[in-house]
């Protein structure tokens, strides 16, 4: 069967894998902060499911996860990343049926129209059993027909023992319907006889197949509790902030209360580093007791990117529920390897992993997705070997202790030096910030509004230096968090059936992408226009949103103007109120999505400095590697509050390359304007008339 030859050349690749890497080199061991030892019964090749701990601890990618033998030798290894855990995984067999003998027969009774009887000699499939069930799939030509079926099971002595009385194959045009299978009973014969009759004018001459399917259940779920790390009551929601460790990707996210009746809507978000700012779910989690408890708690979650879930439940006018805990439900990835037993009952091996340190293995085998692979056919019978005991020895895993050769030197340590020294007097503002230590040696601060009015809108003149003010590089997440405020408002101004509010933001400008209006008045639906001025004097507008303000009879909730992030002095809203009255604003609130900034540093006294506009993007190496920069930890720094900057001279940018071009064109424009009036002077008095 071409499953064996596939789980040969996998065993085979293995083999030949640990051969080129048995000069595995010591420095690997030292980047894995835990290890376990692997038991292993059975092989050649064993299958080891991870679990939950050991995820947590990884890369999503499972990159900073190695296998070492008993001989502290590098062992390859084939990732299995499992069946989602609402799937089955069914594999279906095809046999084709030999056939050894057809006999046909026509009978005209003297009553009623004739009978088509034809009688097929088959052999059962060498691999079927007591314990089987095979399906007999009939293939047939004719575009409709119908036949009863009997079938027997034939001895060695010729004895025939019925198995199937008075069954039906059929095939109806309209209504269209079909009927070409039969299920049999466990089959202990070699070979069975199959009858059929019919009435509709000639014989079938069917094709005869045994199908043979089977499923593998859903994997285990494993379910990891998730730290909150914030929660916070707002417009009538509950937002809850949860961390994700990035070797948990969760299918599922699990909602956990005390509270006995609820029905609220739900939102996840992806958020944090990395994260692509896209809803992951949005759905109803509810909860009813009656007789018993039917409720449903439970939201499928897309693949998140960012080291957190922001969970948004409505809450409405109810109370927020009561005990509010997260579970993240996650697929249980295997690795499949091969490794010699040791004689005695000692571990076979080790397996080392965490601290994002490592890099993905080429080990030249390329990884099983069971999920990706086709649900029937011999390549999701392959995967099902895959689960097979009999196949693959079961391997499992000792306590998680720490790894003494770990070396805990900072894993960013490479990009901990300083680089190019700047100006400081070129940069209008400061905000002074204190590196904690930190065992990666990342450290990171979130941009204040304060800091985003003051910078450049492309935040090119963000700059971290030292005492000696000397650069430090960074990584700038956009929008990788975000504030919420209660604005101030004025209004509205009525005039020809329309309404308008202006907006007060309490730092100017400001970044925002959502407005949250909420009134008493219990049913509107208007039009608006949402707009935004671009300059302190208003003398530049551009429109954010444009629609319906809209609230139903019976729903409380707020209306959310959500819109593409943009730079603000103020904001204002013109609502299309026609004869009704203007409405009745209760209070206005926004969001400020905030960038981050990361950067490898030891711990100590930074500035960040911003207000340079005239500055270019910076360019730094550590760009190249971000990926690994924002896989590791990092620690939020301590800020003080944003200050001008006590060194700033507006004069000193004169002294720069730029500012010396400056003067330069200031000074050759001011010699043509000179050269211009005095030449203009000189044509004046040559064309005066005056006297002679």
């Amino acid at each position: 069967m071409k499953y064996r030859a596939y789980l040969a050349l996998v065993a085979s690749s293995l083999l030949l894998s640990v051969a080129t890497f048995a000069a595995s080199p010591p420095e690997l061991r030292t980047l894995f902060p835990h290890q376990a030892s692997i038991y292993v019964e059975g092989g050649p090749s064993s299958r080891l499911e991870l679990p939950p701990e050991v995820l947590a601890a990884c890369r999503a990618d499972l990159s900073d996860l190695r296998i070492f033998d008993a001989d502290e030798r590098e062992v390859p290894f084939l990732v299995d990343s499992g069946l989602l855990t609402d799937t089955e995984l069914e594999v279906t067999q095809t046999v084709a049926a030999e056939l050894l003998a057809v006999r046909q027969r026509r009978s005209d009774p003297e009553t009623g129209p004739s009978l088509w009887e034809e009688t097929y000699e088959l052999t059962v499939p060498e691999e079927s059993s007591v314990t089987e069930l095979w399906d007999l799939v009939v293939a047939a030509d004719q575009t409709a027909f119908v036949r009863r079926v009997a079938v027997s099971a034939l001895g060695d002595d010729g004895t025939k023992t019925e198995i199937v009385h008075e069954g039906s194959l059929f095939r109806l045009v309209d209504p269209l319907r079909e009927k070409t299978r039969l299920t049999l009973p466990p089959l202990a014969a070699g070979r069975i006889v199959v009858t059929l009759v019919g009435e509709d004018g000639g014989y079938l001459e069917p094709v005869f197949q045994f199908e043979n399917s089977r499923s593998i259940p859903p994997r285990r779920r494993a379910s990891v509790p998730l730290v909150e790390l914030d929660r916070r009551q707002i417009d009538r929601r509950t937002i809850v902030e949860l961390r994700r460790p990035r070797g948990l990707v969760p299918d599922v996210l699990v909602a956990t209360t005390s509270t006995a009746v609820f029905n609220r809507t739900v939102e996840v978000w992806d958020e944090g580093p990395g994260a692509t700012d896209r809803m992951l779910a949005r759905g109803e989690l509810f909860r009813l007791t009656a007789l018993t408890a039917v409720e449903d708690v439970d939201l499928s979650l897309a693949m998140p990117s960012g080291d957190r879930l922001r969970v948004i439940i409505n809450d409405g006018d109810s109370p927020p529920l009561d005990d509010l805990s997260f579970h993240a439900v996650v697929r249980r990835p295997a690795l499949i390897f091969t490794i010699t037993s040791p004689r005695d009952d000692g571990p076979a091996g080790m397996l080392r992993f965490g601290g994002a340190r490592a890099f993905r293995p080429q080990y030249g085998v390329t990884d099983l997705a069971v999920s990706r692979l086709p649900v029937s056919g011999e390549s999701a019978e392959v995967a099902e070997r895959l689960y097979d005991p009999a196949l693959l020895g079961r391997a499992s895993l000792g306590p998680v202790v720490d790894n003494p050769q770990f070396d805990a030197s900072p894993a960013l340590a490479f990009a901990m030096r300083p680089g190019a020294e700047l100006d400081p007097r070129l940069f209008s503002h400061r905000r002074r910030l204190w590196a904690k230590p930190s065992a990666e040696g990342l450290s990171r601060h979130t941009l204040k509004p304060q800091d985003l009015a003051q910078a450049r809108s492309d935040l090119a003149d963000l700059r971290i230096v030292d005492t000696a003010s000397r650069q430090w590089a960074y990584l700038l997440e956009e929008n990788a968090v975000s504030e919420t405020a209660v604005l101030d408002f004025s209004g509205p101004i009525s005039k020809e059936g329309h309404s308008t509010f202006t907006f007060h933001l309490p730092t100017r400008p400001l970044y925002l992408d959502q407005i949250v209006v909420d009134t008493p008045i219990p049913f509107f639906d208007r039009s608006f226009v949402l707009t935004a001025a671009l300059d302190e004097k208003a003398r530049e507008e551009v429109t954010l949103a444009t629609g319906r303000l809209v609230r139903r009879v019976g729903d409380p909730r707020p209306v959310i103007i959500s819109f593409p992030p943009t730079r603000a002095y103020s904001v204002a809203i013109e609502i299309v109120d026609g004869d009704d009255s203007p409405l009745e604003l209760e209070r206005i609130s926004a969001r400020f999505p905030l960038p981050q900034i990361f950067f490898a540093a030891p711990a100590g006294e930074y500035d960040l400095l911003l207000g340079n506009p005239e500055a270019d993007h910076p360019r730094y190496e550590l760009n190249r590697v971000r990926q690994v920069v924002l896989a590791v930890e990092s620690l939020p720094v301590d800020a003080a509050e944003l200050a001008s900057n006590p060194d700033y001279r507006p004069g000193a940018r004169l002294a720069t390359q730029k500012g010396a071009l400056q003067v330069l064109l200031w000074v050759a424009v001011t010699a043509v304007v000179i050269f211009l009036t005095v030449l203009t002077l000189r044509l004046a008095r040559q064309e005066d008339p005056g006297t002679d």
